[in-house]
């Protein structure tokens, strides 16, 4: 598992952002975790579907607690309505 869906929105500059966090990973270096991420995600939504998403950019932020949130974007095509909060991202590996 990458993380829980906390927040989904959308920007009109780069469309569906999806994010979380996800402790296990604070320790590791972003471009370690964006590694991992890859090009595309699974994303399990609420109800049990599985999707996957292509990956159009990753945006790793620093808490002041320390903690690492974690943005994925996944562009103009997907709707923030297609994919509801408490949702789980997992690695597509």
């Amino acid at each position: 598992m990458l993380f829980g869906v906390g927040l989904v929105f959308d920007t009109p500059e780069f469309g569906t952002i999806v994010m979380g966090a996800n402790e296990e990973l604070d320790g590791l270096l972003p471009s370690t975790i964006k590694e991992m991420i890859g090009e595309q995600i699974i994303i399990k939504k609420t109800d049990g579907e599985e999707q996957v998403f292509g990956v159009i950019s990753i945006q790793i932020n620093h808490s002041i607690a320390g903690k690492k949130n974690i943005g994925i974007c996944l562009g103009k095509g997907i709707s923030p309505d297609d994919i509801p909060a408490g949702s789980i991202v997992y690695f597509n590996s």
